[in-house]
């Protein structure tokens, strides 16, 4: 991990949720999401490439969580795709 990812990554981990911010569900504290769009299941992006995203939202324990319902389940559920959410990400650290 280069000093500039790991710069980028504490910045996205300080912006609330995007889906929780979608969902008006307030500023749900976060974690980092490496976006998974393009790439295989085991790969990983650019640290750059982040997505804020709250425990439930994130992690494969949740039903409800981007990793379980994966890009077709994410549309289904939340109508925005992984590239949605890290323009959020990105617009919020913006403000």
């Amino acid at each position: 991990m280069s000093a500039k990812g790991k710069r980028h990554m504490g910045r996205v981990a300080r912006v609330p949720c995007v889906i929780c911010a979608r969902m008006g569900l307030g500023e749900t504290p976060s974690e980092v999401h490496h976006l998974k769009y393009g790439s295989g299941a085991c790969d990983r992006q650019d640290d750059m490439l982040t997505i804020a995203l709250c425990e439930r939202h994130h992690r494969v324990d949740y039903p409800e969580s981007v990793h379980a319902l994966k890009e077709h389940g994410l549309q289904l559920r939340y109508k925005c795709s992984e590239l949605d959410l890290l323009a959020d990400t990105l617009r919020a650290l913006e403000s």
